[in-house]
């Protein structure tokens, strides 16, 4: 009987012991593991600094949005600034369509006198001319309802007769050929010293 009593007793303490032991470690362990922990943290911050980053990207495309000219938005005197921009540098060779980007301050003629061109647009035509000068050379262009824009030569010399355009192109791509050259700000200045008059004659 007592050897029993030991045998139970013994076994007993081995299990407080057992018990004890596990437990201890159980209390002792961190309760998130170190690297686990600096890992969130690292995860934490880049999810911040993406989060910032895109902020940033969406904000300066905001603003490049607003420094574009738009089709739907632009006004005729931008309109006029941009389609002397394209020439200057697509009609290098006609030295009229470069001097009148450059000139201070610039007449814009609008008239209905196109029958001597051979696309006429909607029937009018506009006509370029520096402010400080009289006759002489007269870049012209016409804009068709689909936006095509014809570029003319026209002189004292040849004003009664058929002309076919040095140049046609889209609005559309006047435009975009502007936004592409980051010319907006140019063309927004330019377009204040344009002056348009209207000749019905």
């Amino acid at each position: 009987m007592k050897t029993k009593n030991v045998v139970i007793t013994v076994v007993a303490v081995v299990l407080v012991l057992v018990g004890a032991y596990f437990a201890g470690r159980t209390l002792s362990k961190p309760a998130v593991d170190s690297s686990q922990e600096t890992s969130t943290k690292a995860a934490a911050q880049q999810s911040s600094a993406l989060s910032s980053s895109a902020a940033s990207t969406s904000s300066s495309s905001t603003s490049a949005d607003a420094d574009q000219l738009d089709y739907n938005t632009i006004t005729p005197m931008q309109t006029a600034a941009a389609i002397m921009y394209y020439a200057k540098d697509k009609l290098s060779d006609q030295n009229d369509w470069h001097s009148i980007y450059n000139a201070n301050g610039i007449d814009l003629f609008q008239s209905n006198n196109t029958e001597h061109l051979s696309d006429p647009g909607r029937g009018v035509c506009w006509s370029l001319h520096p402010s400080n000068m009289a006759g002489g050379d007269t870049p012209t262009y016409t804009v068709g309802a689909d936006g095509t824009v014809s570029y003319y030569h026209v002189t004292t010399v040849n004003q009664n007769k058929d002309k076919d355009p040095l140049l046609t192109v889209n609005l559309h791509d006047i435009i975009n050929y502007v936004n592409s050259h980051h010319a907006v700000s140019d063309i927004k200045a330019k377009a204040q010293d344009i002056h348009a008059t209207i000749d019905n004659q």
